[in-house]
């Protein structure tokens, strides 16, 4: 049986020719050059099931057969959606037979007659070259589809512009995060697709970019993260985190830029939340009447608030956080560094009894505490120290 070869096997062909001597001939003199793998079939018929039982790279076939010419059979290949290269090899020369062949989608048209050694190296030339593009061509369409297939099935939105901000492609998955088909995407503008601020920001971003390529730079092969606010079918908008890279032509000119967009609304409304969240509690601590202090596990201070600088007669926040409270000799002597390090080793809150204690600028206080662990994932990563000022009696 054959086989349609592949780039490092030999090229099955099915030669078609009512002429059995010449069959015979060219066969054994395109298998000669060790290139060629030949099935031969005395009319097209027999070729068309030929064709049925077996794959083949290309056909040769000669023009004037009975039943069915070398143009019929062209026809018939071409009507049942099969592209492979077809060579007509025939002594017939007449101009309207050509130009019939050409209009038909045979790929080399070649005469017989003159010296058979010249006349066969422009056969296998023709067949080298019919084949090498039918393989290209099939090699793009492979690679087309297995690309088409990925970023049409992706989660993310894969998306390129050309250098005019028109959409040139958007993948399906872009309905999903927008509420918008492929082909109303496309359909928009950029001022249609997001909000006024994102689409100022990417047209600067954008011209920044082709600044810095002008001026050669930067990696032209780097990526740009960026974020836009987009309008959803229904009205509403979502949050999306961009990847994008430069599209280069042939002459390493921009052409556009292609990119992924990630949904992050999530993300933004849990940074809205956490950002609300540490602003309440700024608030609270910073008007809280006790005074707090937040270290790390090395006892180095991060935090402190204004209660707790009035407790220590402090006179700033950047002189308190000098103090290393694991290793600052006064509070050593109350207990504190102690109870801190278990704290931090352990994972678990302490409270300290009422303690007197000189602070670093003169000032006697007494005062209560309450240790407690900063953790995440069961893992300590610092304390929340509370200082309650007392009289000297305990209350």
């Amino acid at each position: 049986m054959a086989s349609a070869g592949t780039e490092s096997q030999a090229i099955s062909l099915l030669y078609v020719d009512d002429e059995p001597a010449l069959l015979e001939m060219s066969k054994k003199y395109l298998e000669h050059s060790g290139t060629f793998a030949v099935t031969i079939a005395s009319s097209a018929k027999d070729g068309i099931r030929e064709l049925v039982e077996n794959p083949f790279d290309a056909i040769i076939s000669d023009y004037e057969m009975p039943d069915m010419n070398g143009i019929e059979f062209l026809q018939y290949l071409r009507a049942e959606g099969n592209t492979i290269p077809f060579l007509i090899f025939t002594g017939r020369g007449r101009e309207e037979v050509v130009i019939e062949a050409l209009n038909n989608g045979v790929d080399f048209y070649i005469q017989k007659g003159g010296d058979p050694r010249s006349q066969f190296a422009e056969l296998i030339n023709k067949i080298h070259y019919a084949v090498s593009r039918r393989r290209s061509e099939e090699a793009l369409r492979v690679s087309e589809e297995r690309y088409r297939f990925i970023t049409d099935n992706v989660a993310d939105n894969i998306w390129m512009f050309d250098m005019e901000f028109n959409l040139t492609y958007a993948s399906p998955s872009g309905e999903i995060m927008r509420g918008f088909t492929a082909e109303e995407d496309l359909a928009q503008s950029l001022e249609e697709k997001m909000t006024p601020a994102s689409c100022e920001r990417v047209v600067r971003r954008f011209q920044e970019e082709l600044a810095i390529s002008a001026a050669g730079t930067a990696d032209p092969k780097r990526v740009i993260l960026f974020e836009t606010e987009e309008y959803c079918k229904d009205g509403s908008t979502i949050w999306v985190e961009n990847s994008v890279r430069c599209l280069r032509d042939y002459n390493g000119e921009s052409a556009g830029v292609i990119g992924v967009s990630r949904d992050i609304t999530w993300r933004k409304q849990a940074e809205d939340a956490l950002r609300q969240s540490e602003e309440r509690y700024r608030s609270l601590a910073e008007n809280s009447p006790v005074g707090i202090v937040t270290c790390d596990c090395e006892g180095t201070i991060d935090y402190v608030n204004l209660k707790m600088l009035e407790i220590l007669g402090s006179p700033g926040i950047e002189e308190t956080r000098n103090i290393n409270i694991l290793t600052f000799p006064p509070l050593e002597d109350t207990g504190l560094t102690n109870i801190l390090k278990r704290v931090i080793e352990t994972g678990v809150q302490e409270n300290y009894m009422p303690v007197k204690y000189l602070s670093k600028w003169g000032k006697t206080i007494f005062f209560r505490g309450y240790i407690s662990p900063f953790s995440r994932d069961g893992s300590v990563f610092g304390a929340q120290i509370i200082v309650d000022e007392i009289t000297e009696s305990g209350k």
